[in-house]
């Protein structure tokens, strides 16, 4: 999406719930899909001895590109150097458009995480579906809702929440690459498949509830800066 688009989203309310609706439904859908179609065959591919050893070490690793807390850490020193050091770094002084973008951007990053990160475990703990790991035959119809376990807390993903939510908000700070951040995004969201953490229908929601979540932080925030609050 052009990042004035998402400028338009946001502040017309009417246009944005369209939007999200549109998104939700097209998600849960193309979840409902996955769940039917490829959960059990896809994790059972990666499950494959000789599939497992070409991927699953590497995956590994990338797999945790998705954690949230480096991106909790980016978010606020972001702020903080915007609101603290750039104003007294005498070369940044010329752009203080540019310093007061990147400190709302930083303040926004974090708000879009906490919210979308809530939303995905709530989601988990009222779902409460296994991981594909917890059974042989990857059996991805298996549900104890309203348990506190992580073993159960695999819809929706967490992983793929957090770097959706990253690759929506770099989107906006560096419009130039969003050709980027989206497959970069994909890519990490594939590796929970991989790993066994997550089936396929979980990675799809995942990545949706961390887009919403951005939109609806990002709306929250403009609010409170029209009320003089931020």
């Amino acid at each position: 999406m052009p990042v004035q688009q998402f400028g338009e989203l946001i502040s017309d309310p009417q246009k944005l719930t369209r939007h999200l609706i549109k998104v939700i439904l097209t998600s849960f859908g193309l979840a409902v899909l996955a769940m039917y179609f490829f959960d059990q065959s896809l994790s059972g591919y990666f499950g494959l001895p000789e599939v497992t050893a070409r991927y699953r070490a590497t995956a590994r690793i990338l797999t945790d590109i998705g954690l949230s807390e480096y991106y909790f850490i980016l978010a606020l020193l972001t702020w903080a150097a915007a609101k603290w050091v750039a104003p007294r770094v005498s070369a940044l002084r010329p752009y203080p458009q540019k310093i007061d973008f990147f400190r709302r951007w930083g303040l926004n990053f974090f708000v879009a995480l906490l919210l979308s990160g809530v939303i995905t475990h709530l989601i988990k703990f009222s779902v409460g579906r296994q991981r594909p790991h917890k059974t042989p035959d990857f059996d991805p119809y298996v549900f104890t809702p309203f348990t506190t376990h992580w073993h159960w807390h695999s819809f929706s993903s967490g992983h793929s929440q957090v770097i959706f939510t990253v690759a929506t908000m770099m989107s906006i700070a560096f419009p130039k690459m969003r050709w980027f951040w989206i497959p970069f995004a994909a890519l990490i969201c594939l590796t929970r498949v991989v790993v066994h953490d997550h089936f396929l229908s979980d990675i799809i929601f995942g990545a949706c509830v961390g887009y919403v979540g951005s939109l609806l932080a990002m709306t929250w925030m403009r609010v409170k800066t029209e009320n003089g609050l931020y």
